[in-house]
């Protein structure tokens, strides 16, 4: 059995598929989705259904499910006026994720938004070391710690609180938190949110170089920048297995980024 956590897949379920195809996934292991499954890529939807469905798989909510949740019609109608929504179609990509999203029937719309209102946006899982045999504590999280919402689900939390958790952060100026995650020595903090490549200023730099997570103190972020498309660069999915620290790196293929822009 092997826990793996995947960040910020932003709708390239071609990336997905091949993500789990080179772990190797199997149903002993488990996969952990930390948020931004939807947007920008054009089947987001399908990646949340395929999570769904899966009992050995589970999404941790990002601020985009986040901007959906606070955009469509909770009853599971056409609509698309909440308070989010020209943030979330317009300035976000959210208008892939809802061309495919009105072509579910009513009943699997209203199933699909009840599924994420239960989702958690902060949990904590056990895992065994490799290196050192012993159990250790990895808290997942998008972005932002507040022990206070830890294995709360959404439908439990406030519009402020979600917030918070979704969208600070310490790698963005305009969402500055701090670096909270040093208070908590006992434990590792695996988030996204913010790619890798803005983080350590290689976002155009360096067209070779394949992203890695970032690890600063006890906190690893695993975006690998898929939000950015392709562009000539080796944006992509870093599936990162907990028991020995081992990355696997997913490129977005130029083919893939390409539907996504036909869309």
């Amino acid at each position: 059995m092997a826990t793996y956590v995947v960040s910020d897949l932003h709708g390239h379920y071609d990336v997905f598929r091949q993500g789990l195809k080179t772990i190797k996934f199997n149903n002993e292991d488990r996969l952990y989705v930390v948020g931004d499954a939807i947007d920008r890529g054009s089947d987001g939807v399908r990646i949340l259904r395929e999570i769904q469905r899966r009992e050995n798989m589970d999404l941790i909510l990002g601020n985009h499910e986040f901007m959906m949740l606070n955009s469509v019609d909770p009853n599971g109608s056409y609509k698309c006026g909440g308070d989010d929504a020209d943030l979330w179609l317009y300035s976000n990509g959210g208008i892939y994720t809802y061309s495919k999203y009105v072509l579910l029937s009513v009943p699997d719309r209203k199933a699909l938004l009840e599924w994420l209102t239960k989702r958690k946006l902060i949990m904590q899982i056990s895992f065994v070391s490799e290196e050192t045999g012993e159990t250790q504590k990895a808290v997942l999280t998008h972005s932002y710690f507040d022990e206070r919402y830890l294995e709360k689900l959404y439908c439990e939390l406030s519009y402020d609180a979600v917030w918070d958790i979704v969208w600070r952060s310490m790698f963005r100026y305009d969402t500055f938190c701090g670096n909270v995650y040093g208070l908590y020595d006992d434990k590792i903090f695996i988030t996204g949110h913010v790619p890798v490549q803005r983080i350590s200023g290689n976002v155009y730099e360096y067209k070779e170089i394949y992203p890695e997570p970032y690890k600063i103190g006890n906190l690893i972020n695993i975006d690998g920048g898929l939000s950015f498309g392709h562009y000539g660069i080796n944006n992509a999915a870093i599936f990162l297995r907990l028991e020995d620290m081992t990355p696997f790196v997913i490129p977005l293929s130029h083919e893939g980024y390409e539907h996504m822009a036909r869309i």
